[in-house]
């Protein structure tokens, strides 16, 4: 019995096998779609299956391992549902008329030159109104990447465009997940964080505008007319463009505004897509249903529309589906050997600053995203690890909850194995290495948060008359502090 018990124990991790865990793993991922092209599902099956003599060399069962896989996985289901239903969005949206109406209006009206700040814009409008950058990506995003290639506007800047605004509104939306979960978390008023958050997210956003703007007229001068025309004449002799063909879209706001699950929301748009496909553009029965599942074709000489129109299906996003599958698998592993734990823990220990304390909040946050793939696990670790510690520097929970949101929810979208990335890449049809360039929104906030670290500014006390240190024995006996915004 005894001789079970030393068995089952399970050794002591050191930070530096926690680090070498995690460098060899995001290595491996990193070399093999960098230098080999290859598929990262394939190699993220591969590190989980390494892990595992890992894991029981530290004494963990290799069953107790799997089973924390497979436990994990569910966090993933949603996602997975989410991707194969934006796929089947895209392709029955372009049969029913409704992304070629977009894209044919579009090329129309909007100039050119504001092209990408538009995109931005409407974006962050819809992202905030709904809550949901899933949402706002697979409905406008799909849309504006239509229009910024008849503009001849580099898709990886576009989609730049689209995923800077989606997330800026999430972020600032009070129906967003992540916001909700960032100040549920941290204990804070949600509507008195997003009002603090906007002394960041208003400088950064503005540079965000000004960057898009330049980029804009760059390209606005370099439009092809005759690939314009071409696109025009091709989406007019092969759609009707009537009105109609908008109800998937406004079926899709409409429900994305009442607060429907996204997956419902986008899930509604797809369906409602059929039937304006079978009655509005005549579209056979058969055909329409094979599009929901295999996606559009359109039979064209023109590179151009083959381009712009052959694409989406749940079939598209199966590839994606398995590394979100995958990914998730090896992140279940990651947490169960507590990896992100111990890095985490040592990385508090040397928090000495203000300064530092904003930097390891933001950092975790974004290990949270590369180890866990979940903006949601890296919110709740960050936020749960990290508040109590703002409170012993003198500095308010809207301090903690602005940099466990900016490095929690942001950060997301800096790995290309992370399901929100997936998500991006596969929808806006652009590689994440080509589009993550150009996420300047999410390059610019961490750097102006730790600016305020560094100069003091809106870095809120609880007591206005301390410095910035321990107060936790006056905390005890002044249980009113000056919370002030």
């Amino acid at each position: 019995m005894e001789g079970k018990k030393n068995q089952n124990k399970k050794r002591e991790m050191s930070v530096g096998v926690a680090v070498l865990i995690f460098v060899l793993v995001a290595g491996a991922i990193a070399v093999q779609k960098a230098v080999f092209q290859g598929d990262m599902g394939s190699m993220f099956f591969i590190c989980w299956l390494f892990l595992i003599p890992i894991g029981v060399f530290f004494g963990y069962d290799s069953n107790e391992l799997t089973k924390s896989s497979f436990n994990f996985i569910q966090k993933a289901i949603p996602a997975i549902f989410i991707l194969l239903a934006a796929g089947s969005l895209i392709g029955t949206w372009i049969a029913a008329g409704t992304t070629p109406a977009v894209i044919y209006y579009g090329i129309k009206i909007i100039n050119p030159k504001v092209f990408l700040v538009t995109t931005l814009l409407l974006s962050s409008a819809l992202s905030m109104f709904t809550g949901s950058a899933y949402g706002t990506m697979g409905t406008v995003g799909v849309a504006m990447m239509g229009i910024g290639s008849g503009l001849n506007v580099p898709p990886a800047i576009t989609a730049g465009a689209v995923i800077c605004g989606a997330y800026f509104g999430n972020r600032l939306s009070p129906m967003a997940d992540t916001t909700i979960l960032a100040s549920t978390t941290t204990g804070i008023n949600i509507f008195k964080y997003i009002k603090f958050a906007l002394n960041d997210q208003v400088p950064a956003y503005l540079i965000t505008v000004i960057f898009f703007l330049v980029i804009g007229f760059r390209y606005g001068g370099s439009i092809d007319p005759g690939t314009t025309r071409e696109i025009v004449t091709g989406l007019q002799s092969n759609f009707h463009l009537g009105i109609i063909t908008l109800t998937p879209l406004v079926i899709t706001g409409i429900l994305l505004a009442k607060k429907q699950p996204a997956l419902i929301a986008i899930l509604s748009g797809s369906v409602s897509a059929i039937f304006v496909s079978i009655f509005y553009q005549g579209v056979p029965v058969a055909r329409a249903f094979n599009i929901f599942y295999s996606g559009y074709s359109l039979e064209t000489q023109s590179k151009v529309m083959q381009t712009l129109l052959n694409r989406g299906g749940i079939d598209s996003m199966w590839s994606l589906a398995g590394i979100t599958l995958f990914g998730f698998a090896v992140a279940g592993m990651l947490q169960h050997m507590k990896v992100l734990e111990t890095i985490a823990e040592a990385m508090v220990k040397r928090v000495h600053t203000t300064v530092g304390l904003t930097f390891i909040t933001l950092l975790l946050g974004f290990l949270g995203n590369a180890i866990a793939l979940s903006q949601n696990f890296a919110i709740v670790m960050t936020g749960t690890l990290m508040a109590p510690i703002y409170k012993r520097y003198n500095l308010q929970v809207l301090c903690c909850c602005r940099d466990v949101e900016a490095g929690g929810t942001y950060g997301a979208l800096f790995f290309p194995w992370n399901s929100n990335t997936v998500f991006a890449a596969s929808v806006l049809g652009v590689s994440a290495g080509a589009f993550i360039p150009y996420l300047i929104l999410l390059y610019i906030t961490p750097i102006i948060i730790i600016g305020y670290a560094i100069t003091n500014f809106k870095m809120l006390k609880i007591y206005s008359d301390e410095k910035y240190v321990d107060v936790s024995e006056r905390l005890k006996s002044d249980p009113d502090p000056d919370i002030i915004i």
